[in-house]
């Protein structure tokens, strides 16, 4: 009787093994599903680092230096035939745009205005509309009707020093 009885054992465990192993694998292959289901359900946002258009003759640099409750950092704009500007900006990204007030210096004077930029995953669009003064500073007059233009995309890009 005893020979009936260790085959008998020997099953059962073997039989506990394989189940417990079958069971760790469907737990790692329903996490990992979900993980990137979850990869995939949330799109990129803007995130600290360069975002550049640049096509030989006009470059345009955006650089997110800080991403807390207000993004700042640099911007450039060197469009072919027109002056150079450069300077910061500081604002917040809300239903996917950025809507910032850049400070820059263009010909030795320093001027403020309004700037904006569609995030769409890891691309950048700007925004245009018209714009009117408000306390010396150059605004959208309707920044929720803003046309976002894909003529200068820039481009999520490592940083250059």
């Amino acid at each position: 009787m005893k020979r009936f009885h260790v085959p008998l054992f020997s099953a059962i465990v073997f039989l506990i093994i394989i189940s417990c192993n079958s069971n760790k694998k469907e737990n790692t292959s329903t996490k990992d599903k979900e993980g990137v289901e979850q990869q995939k359900k949330k799109p990129k946002g803007l995130e600290k680092g360069c975002y550049v258009y640049n096509d030989n003759k006009s470059t345009i640099s955006l650089q997110v230096l800080k991403r807390e409750d207000s993004i700042t950092g640099t911007l450039l704009f060197a469009l072919a035939e027109k002056d150079k500007n450069t300077g910061r900006f500081k604002g917040q990204v809300k239903n996917n745009v950025l809507l910032a007030n850049y400070t820059f210096e263009s010909e030795g004077v320093e001027s403020v205005r309004q700037v904006a930029f569609k995030v769409k995953s890891d691309t950048l669009l700007q925004g245009y509309g018209p714009m009117e003064m408000k306390d010396s500073i150059q605004v959208f007059k309707n920044p929720k009707s803003l046309t976002f233009d894909d003529k200068f995309p820039l481009v999520k890009k490592a940083c250059v020093d």
